[in-house]
């Protein structure tokens, strides 16, 4: 399940779970980060996936990360 999809399903909106991020990390942020995360476009820091997981009530560790930035998709794509 997708990040958004599971944000949608707990009724949340991008707004309410930047600002409960904003809140635990006490750092801004923003919904574009948001929606770049949930796309796939954007990595997120270990903070950030923590207060993530917070915010949508999941349990610690439980968001795993496979982002891998575009130049190294290319690199990727090249070799298939």
């Amino acid at each position: 399940v997708g990040l958004a999809d599971l944000r949608g399903a707990l009724g949340l909106t991008q707004e309410a779970v930047c600002s409960q991020v904003a809140a635990i990390t006490d750092k801004s942020f923003t919904k574009g980060a948001l929606s770049a995360i949930e796309r796939g476009h954007r990595g997120a820091s270990a903070e950030t996936l923590a207060a993530l997981e917070i915010a949508l009530r999941l349990r610690p560790g439980a968001l795993a990360v496979t982002y891998l930035p575009s130049h190294d998709r290319r690199k990727q794509e090249e070799v298939a």
